[in-house]
């Protein structure tokens, strides 16, 4: 089994997530609707035990057959989550890996999460061995859609999920970032 290492940035380190992280979750996500709004698997209003039942699911698997998924934290504090998950999540790119996030409110708006998911998105290209990664935003999510194309991300489809906080199905963009236009934007000119 692949075990998950540390990230580091210069602000940052991301970390396997761990059953310690429950109450974070909770509280930063989970019990928060205007960042569990966005998020398609959260339920709303909080329901007791989700967070934990979440984190059976991705703790002592196998991240690159499942999910990897890696706790932000800034100075030690937990503030987020990036994830990675195995391909197959997406019908419309099914043999790549796709790439989540979510930022805490009260860390948001400090470059956080484009600092996590540039890190997350090195290690994945290694990992997964994959020349493409994929991602998907709600389409009114402004803010996640603009990060994900300074990350050099580009359009590739429209397609519906079922968002649980919002208890309806909502428009997701699809994109796309190949290893070479993430290599080429890391490269300074």
């Amino acid at each position: 089994m692949t075990s998950l290492p540390d990230l580091r940035t210069r602000r940052l380190v991301l970390r396997p997530i761990t059953l310690a992280d429950t109450e974070a979750v909770i509280e930063l996500a989970g019990k928060d609707f205007q960042v569990a709004r966005w998020l398609t698997s959260f339920s709303w209003p909080y329901e007791d035990g989700s967070a934990e039942a979440f984190l059976d699911t991705v703790i002592e698997q196998d991240p690159l057959e499942t999910e990897a998924v890696f706790a932000i934290t800034l100075g030690g504090v937990f503030i987020g989550v990036v994830a990675v998950e195995a391909p197959g999540d997406l019908k419309e790119l099914p043999n790549a890996p796709t790439i989540g996030y979510w930022i805490g409110r009260a860390f948001q708006g400090h470059g956080y999460a484009r600092e996590a998911v540039d890190a997350a998105l090195d290690w994945a290209f290694k990992a997964f061995a994959t020349d493409v990664i994929a991602a998907r935003a709600y389409e009114e999510n402004t803010r996640s859609r603009a990060l994900l194309r300074k990350v050099g991300f580009k359009p590739y489809s429209i397609t519906e999920r079922f968002a649980k906080p919002l208890d309806r199905r909502v428009s997701n963009v699809v994109v796309r970032l190949s290893q070479a236009d993430f290599e080429k934007r890391r490269v300074p000119a």
